[in-house]
C-alpha cells in the first residue's frame, strides 16, 4: 500500500476546507505521501482576494446568522489561524510545499481564483478535493421565516462554488490526467425535517457531478471523478445531522483514509460510513 500511495508524491492537490475535521486529516494523509498542497479555509472573508459578499448575509454552521461584520471577521481570523497550524504540521509530516489561503466560497464570482493560485504557485494541478459546505438548518413550518439570502448563501457555497472550481480546473486536470473528489452527503439521497435547504443543495451537487462524471466517461476524458456519499462523521467541527448510536458514526481519521484511497483507486463512488449509508438507502427504498 505504501508503494501505491507514492503515486501522489510531488503531485499538486487543491483541498477545499482543510482547517479542521476530515479535510484537516486528509491534508495530513497527503503530506505523509509527499504531495504538494494548497489548503483553503471554508468560511470567512477572503484575505487575499476581494470579497463582495455582504457580511450580514453570511451564515455559519450554527443555527444563527452572523449579522455582525466584526463577528464574521473574527471567525475568518480563527479559521486562518487553524489553517496555519495545519500547514505547519503538513510540512513537518513531509509535504515539500504547502500554500494556504482564506477564501469565502460564497463569492462565486471570484471562486475560480483558487485554481489560479494553485497553478501560479505550484505549476499545475493534479487533484481537486471539493470538501467545502455550509450547514444550513431551519424548519419551514412554524419556524423562523427563512430569508432568501440564507438559501442563496447555502447554494453558493455547497453547489455553485464547486461547479465553478471544477470547470476552472478542468483544463489543468486534463493536462495532468487528474482526478476530482466531491464530498456530498447522505442528505443528497434522502431528506430530513429541518434540513430542507441543506438537503436540496446536496441533491443538486449529486445531480451536477454525476452528470459531469458521465460526460467524462462518455468522452473518454483523462480526468476521473469520484462522488463521495459521506454520512455522519464525528469530525469535531460541526453539529451532527443525525441522532445515531455511536457504532453508526464514522471517525474523521478513518474517513480521510478512505478518501485518500479513493484519490488513488479513482472509483466512481465512495460510501462512508458504509453501515449508515446502507440503512439510509434501505429506508429510501422501503420507506
Amino acid at each position: 500500500k505504501q508503494w501505491y500511495q507514492r503515486r501522489v508524491r510531488g503531485k499538486v492537490v487543491l483541498l477545499c476546507h482543510a482547517s479542521s475535521g476530515v479535510g484537516e486529516q486528509l491534508a495530513y494523509q497527503l503530506a505523509r505521501q509527499g504531495a504538494k498542497l494548497l489548503l483553503i479555509t471554508r468560511t470567512g472573508r477572503s484575505e487575499t482576494l476581494s470579497n463582495k459578499l455582504t457580511l450580514s448575509e453570511s451564515y455559519t454552521d450554527s443555527d444563527k446568522a452572523n449579522e455582525s461584520a466584526q463577528a464574521q471577521l473574527q471567525i475568518s481570523a480563527q479559521t486562518f489561524t487553524l489553517l496555519k497550524a495545519v500547514r505547519d504540521e503538513a510540512l513537518r509530516l513531509g509535504s515539500p510545499q504547502v500554500e494556504i489561503m482564506s477564501f469565502d466560497f460564497g463569492d462565486v464570482e471570484n471562486v475560480g481564483k483558487v485554481v489560479d493560485r494553485a497553478v501560479e504557485t505550484m505549476g499545475g494541478l493534479d487533484y481537486l478535493v471539493l470538501n467545502q459546505e455550509e450547514l444550513a438548518r431551519g424548519f419551514l413550518v412554524k419556524g423562523r421565516p427563512i430569508d432568501h439570502h440564507f438559501v442563496e448563501r447555502t447554494f453558493n457555497v455547497n453547489v455553485l462554488s464547486g461547479i465553478q472550481i471544477a470547470l476552472k480546473a478542468m483544463p489543468h486536470l486534463q493536462r495532468s490526467k487528474g482526478h476530482i473528489f466531491v464530498s456530498s452527503s447522505a442528505l443528497g439521497e434522502i431528506s430530513k425535517p429541518g434540513l430542507a435547504v441543506f438537503s436540496s443543495s446536496k441533491h443538486a451537487v449529486n445531480g451536477f457531478f454525476y452528470s459531469l462524471q458521465q460526460e467524462l466517461l462518455e468522452k473518454k476524458s483523462p480526468v476521473s471523478l469520484t462522488l463521495g456519499a459521506v454520512g455522519e462523521v464525528d469530525a469535531g467541527d460541526k453539529t451532527p445531522l443525525f441522532t445515531l448510536p455511536e457504532w453508526m458514526v464514522g471517525e474523521k481519521v478513518e474517513c480521510a483514509e478512505v478518501i485518500m484511497d479513493s484519490l488513488l483507486a479513482r472509483p466512481h463512488t465512495l460510501t462512508y460510513p458504509r453501515i449508515h449509508l446502507t440503512l439510509v438507502r434501505l429506508q429510501k427504498l422501503f420507506g
